[in-house]
């Protein structure tokens, strides 16, 4: 048992590696740090957090959504998803930072079922697009500009009780139809449209959803109107997949959203049960028997008087001669049927005329091959003829090299 113990400490300290970084990086997703950007994890400048207190202090339940939003079943109570400054889906994307038309249409579907989307950004996309909409978000004046007032329409219960909306930037909305809900400046900072059964709510800017958002003037307010009139199942969705948190995006995600982490436990089993076996032995050690190799010489030696004894020299002639021919052709490019005139000449050509010798060389040679086909050479001629064939291919593989084929 000795041999396992090194294994067993390994595990140990792997396992207690695990467990502290799970540990921490669970307390810093409590805590709100290092999260993306508008994620209602977050409680940076920029993170939703306080928009799901601000709904679950109204009585309604937030729910991070890590997986796009599956389609409602008919007769269920209609639902709102609030996207806030969405990414583009990686692979779902066409080569560049853009929604894909799948996506796209399948969230779009969504909404004509009878639900409603909240989008908001100052991004321009494809869901903007396929609405019809022209967004112009202006982020220089959203950093540098101090807020500034917007001015409420009459839109029904939407704007019903709000005096007084504050919205940073000067973004503008220009949409083929639908109800404008506020003015900034005399551009439209927010608009509703009407999709099959269901709504879509655009607005600019997404620091109304944050924490100093809802604390001004009367956002919170206006939030408030637009969950009560389409949070009809007791809840509201926050898209989270387009921020990164993904259920989706891996199998551990996956087995975490459905809650069923515990099925790696057998394949952990079976793993330790695995290298138990490998690092304990059971019984006492037993050397291999030596494996009887035979000898490369002894080998080539039997399959030579296998040769001999057979009678086969005839066939071996030809194999030489079709070899031989085979790999001059395909040198020189030629086909497999060439006459040795054209062989030659092909050589000449090829060689520059150079070395003048070789092409005498190569015509006795293929002569001489070409008489291997139907007699019957004897062994001597034929290793003498082999070592020839190699050697006049090795010199003119070097004649090539120094003189490129045309």
């Amino acid at each position: 048992m000795t041999r396992s113990a090194p294994w067993l400490l390994l595990l140990i300290l792997f396992g207690v590696f695990l467990a502290v970084s799970a540990y921490l990086m669970q307390l810093r997703i409590e805590a709100g740090r290092d999260m993306p950007r508008w994620s209602v994890y977050s409680e940076e400048r920029d993170g939703l957090a306080e928009a799901a207190r601000f709904v679950r202090k109204l009585g309604w339940e937030p729910v991070a959504l890590t997986r796009p939003m599956p389609q409602v079943p008919p007769g269920n109570a209609p639902r709102l998803l609030v996207m806030v400054e969405p990414e583009p889906t990686p692979f779902m994307s066409e080569g560049t930072a853009e929604f894909g038309k799948p996506e796209v249409r399948t969230l779009l579907r969504w909404v004509e079922q009878g639900n409603t989307l909240l989008l908001v950004g100052r991004r321009s996309n494809r869901i903007h697009q396929e609405l019809g909409i022209d967004l112009t978000g202006d982020l220089a004046a959203a950093r540098t500009e101090a807020a500034r007032e917007a001015v409420p329409l009459e839109a029904g219960g939407y704007t019903e009780g709000v005096e007084r909306l504050v919205v940073e930037g000067r973004d503008r909305i220009e949409a083929r139809g639908g109800l404008p809900l506020w003015r900034v400046e005399d551009q439209t900072g927010a608009v509703l449209l009407r999709r099959g059964r269901g709504w879509v709510i655009v607005a600019a800017d997404p620091a109304l959803l944050t924490r100093r958002g809802l604390a001004q003037g009367d956002n919170g307010h206006w939030f408030y109107n637009v969950v009560r009139l389409h949070a009809a199942d007791g809840r509201v969705f926050f898209d989270e997949f387009h921020h990164g948190i993904r259920s989706g995006g891996g199998f551990w995600r996956y087995l975490a959203f459905h809650g069923l982490e515990w099925t790696l436990l057998p394949v952990l089993l079976v793993l330790a049960v695995c290298i138990w076996s490998a690092t304990v032995r059971l019984g006492p050690a037993v050397s291999p028997p030596a494996d009887s190799e035979a000898d490369a010489v002894n080998y080539a030696s039997a399959l030579a008087r296998i040769y001999q004894r057979a009678g086969v020299r005839h066939l071996l002639g030809e194999g030489l001669a079709r070899q031989f021919l085979g790999r001059l052709t395909q040198t020189l490019r030629l086909r497999r049927t060439a006459t040795p005139d054209e062989i030659v000449a092909a050589w000449r050509v090829h060689t520059d005329n150079e070395p003048k010798d070789q092409a005498d060389r190569l015509r006795g040679l293929l002569q001489r091959v070409g008489a291997l086909r139907g007699g019957q050479p004897s062994e001597r001629e034929l290793l003498v003829l082999t070592r020839e064939c190699d050697r006049f291919l090795h010199v003119g593989s070097a004649v090539r090299t120094a003189t490129p084929l045309a």
